[in-house]
């Protein structure tokens, strides 16, 4: 088995190789996790609120439900080939390629999304990626995503191919929020994982 290092700096070359069976293996449905949880995030959200959708992939699901309700959405993906596919499936929405670790839009967004994604970078890059995030956050933010529910790492596989997924620590998660003034929501969803979901102390 590849080991932990290697599979998470292989991440972004896994996904741009294997671009057509991500898009084929995520689907272009809702879970109804998905449902659940992202509902949960709009609910504070107006219609034309900018939504920033971290690891947006292929822009689908999640993406394309949100310009669906209204928004108007950035989706960023360090993958050029799944950025390729969003932009040009999804015209409505803006796709741009970039790293979260480094992400610096130059603006702030009423949402900020990273479902499925922050997980996939090792403890220490969430440790600068979140940061980064938070950093887009307008005053009457709200802002979502997924994680473990331990700090730790697991290397799983995917079509063969070796899949890192990463956590820090609720506490830390926590800490981070908290201290970028926001009110924290959290729901484990399964036994091996846990959404995060706050908002801004001043928000709506």
């Amino acid at each position: 088995m590849t080991d932990p290092e290697t599979a998470a700096a292989d991440i972004v070359d896994l996904y741009d190789r294997r671009a057509a069976d991500w898009v084929a293996d995520r689907g272009r449905v809702l879970t109804e996790a998905d449902r659940t949880w992202l509902d949960r995030f709009t609910a504070r959200l107006r219609p034309g609120d900018a939504v920033l959708d971290v690891g947006c992939g292929s822009g689908r699901p999640m993406a394309a439900t949100l310009i669906e309700r209204g928004f108007r959405v950035t989706g960023v993906d360090a993958s050029a080939a799944l950025i390729a596919h969003a932009s040009a499936d999804l015209p409505e929405g803006r796709f741009v390629q970039g790293d979260m670790r480094s992400l610096d839009l130059g603006e702030t967004f009423a949402g900020i999304l990273a479902w499925h994604s922050l997980f996939h970078l090792s403890a220490a890059d969430q440790r600068i990626a979140l940061p980064r995030l938070l950093a887009h956050a307008a005053p009457t933010a709200s802002v979502m995503f997924s994680s473990g529910s331990y700090e730790g790492f697991i290397v799983g596989v995917w079509r063969g191919e070796s899949l890192y997924h990463g956590s820090l620590g609720p506490e830390e998660y926590e800490t981070v929020l908290t201290s970028q003034g926001f009110v924290v929501e959290s729901g484990v969803w399964a036994q091996d994982g846990s959404a995060w979901l706050a908002h801004r102390m001043d928000g709506r």
